[in-house]
């Protein structure tokens, strides 16, 4: 009864807000999304079937889960100049308790329902310069296949963005990532704050992004997984990192089109052993000229660690990885979310085909997904019991699957289908294969993971989605 009086409380307010402020027009659009989720190993690729006589076994995984999912966004606007967006979410897993713990809420006042995204916009009068603030989806640019840096992610920010030319335009933002405490009676150097600029280029047949950002780590912020090295451990003073990188896009061969990025971040630690640094390159080259098919051939190279664990990390630093080529292990489905996408993957190099936009028939369409996945972290980081003992003393490298050596490797299939039973509601089948092949000699040998089988990850999405 809870969750149907929150809701009858917002269409109210909504409503509300609609009739006395007969000068703002409403807006709505959004997403409501059911599906059955099927996955096995896709948690930890470690198997179970040793249970009885390994140290190291896989998790136990609750392999069925049935979800729904409502995504709402009301759009208030005054005039052409001046709008505010209310974005709220709703999500849960059927017959789960109250749904704790599912974005953010603890589920202890009975309601899954949230607030994702908050914020107005106004552009100056008489000007092109637009104005943003409050909680926004933030992205930094992606190209190929989204940003590895920061992505995805609801955070507080103010930004402000104008043209200058028909074909240069800048921006810049100010983003809370963290902000732990209401004060600073309790902790102080809580936040976490990233300050970013860019300056999209446009011209005929040729588009990028170069941007620069800037971020302070305070000592008590938390920091993000994926800016540590593999035996960091807390800072004992303020942390600052930075990333520059650039986006690039080509039609002017149309119907060949490419895209790439590169990105380069450092992390500049008290410590030298919490320093970070490190690149990723990715392009993709797709053929938009048949009818039936669009093939897609990806790459992508990230650095790795080296051999020791006092220098910190040669690994690309991340906030917010929102990046993905295919659907299971990067990430990237259309109804299962982050799937097997983790920080700790950094550290390789892949190669893919996609066959995307398959059609033979009315509303009926097919994507297909291979990617192989080699490993650039060096095999050595394991060769000494006092390496293996910092790494392990944090945490932040298992053998699971996620990290990988020049030594191993994986492989991915995935197969998706999209039905669209009105313009506005699609059937989707997901079905993804990942195999990893980890060398025994590092993982066990040298790492101490004693008699670990491997198994492949298995996932099977049904859904359905209704999109106005």
């Amino acid at each position: 009864m809870k969750k149907i009086a929150i809701l009858a409380a917002l269409a109210v307010l909504v409503m509300g807000f609609a009739a006395t402020a007969s000068a703002v027009d409403l807006d709505a659009k959004g997403q409501f999304q059911f599906q059955m989720n099927f996955m096995d190993n896709t948690a930890n690729m470690l198997s179970n079937k040793k249970a009885s006589t390994s140290a190291t076994t896989g998790d136990s995984e609750d392999d069925l889960n049935f979800w729904f999912r409502a995504r709402t966004e009301f759009r208030f606007i005054a005039n052409e100049n001046l709008w505010a967006v209310l974005y709220t979410q709703y999500k849960t897993r059927l017959g789960s308790a109250n749904n704790a713990n599912v974005d953010g809420n603890s589920g202890a006042t009975g309601s899954q329902l949230t607030v994702k995204r908050a914020y107005m916009q106004y552009r100056f009068p008489g000007t092109e310069v637009l104005t943003s603030a409050g909680i926004m989806s933030i992205n930094l640019p992606g190209a190929a296949a989204g940003s590895m840096v920061l992505g995805d992610s609801d955070l507080g920010t103010f930004q402000v963005s104008t043209p200058i030319t028909d074909q240069i335009s800048l921006a810049g933002a100010f983003v809370r990532v963290a902000d732990l405490n209401n004060g600073e009676t309790i902790e102080s150097n809580d936040e976490m704050d990233v300050f970013y600029a860019a300056a999209p280029i446009t011209i005929d047949g040729l588009s990028a992004t170069p941007y620069f950002a800037y971020s302070t780590i305070g000592k008590n912020s938390g920091g993000a997984s994926g800016l540590q090295g593999p035996a960091g451990d807390a800072y004992n003073k303020n942390a600052n990192a930075w990333w520059l990188g650039t986006t690039f896009s080509m039609d002017m061969f149309d119907p060949i089109v490419f895209d790439a990025d590169i990105v380069y971040g450092d992390v500049d630690a008290n410590q030298k052993h919490n320093d970070r640094s490190g690149l990723l390159f990715d392009a993709a080259l797709t053929y938009t000229g048949l009818d039936f098919v669009q093939p897609k051939l990806v790459f992508a190279y990230t650095t790795g660690e080296d051999d020791k664990t006092d220098n910190g990390s040669e690994r690309l630093p991340v906030i917010a990885n929102d990046w993905a080529f295919g659907t299971t292990y990067f990430g990237g489905s259309a109804l299962t979310s982050a799937d097997m996408n983790n920080d700790e993957q950094l550290g390789f190099w892949t190669i893919g085909l996609s066959l995307e936009k398959i059609s033979f028939f009315d509303k009926l369409s097919h994507d297909i997904h291979v990617l192989y996945v080699q490993g650039t972290n060096d095999k050595d980081l394991f060769s000494t019991a006092g390496k293996v003992a910092a790494v392990k003393a944090t945490g932040n490298i298992a053998a699971n699957g996620d990290y990988l050596t020049t030594k191993d490797h994986v492989f991915e299939v995935d197969f998706n289908t999209n039905y669209q039973i009105y313009d506005e509601l699609a059937a989707i089948v997901e079905f993804g294969y990942v195999d990893v092949d980890l060398d025994k000699g590092v993982w066990e040998d040298n790492f101490g993971a004693a008699d670990v089988d491997f198994d492949p990850a298995l996932k099977l999405a049904v859904g359905l989605v209704y999109a106005f």
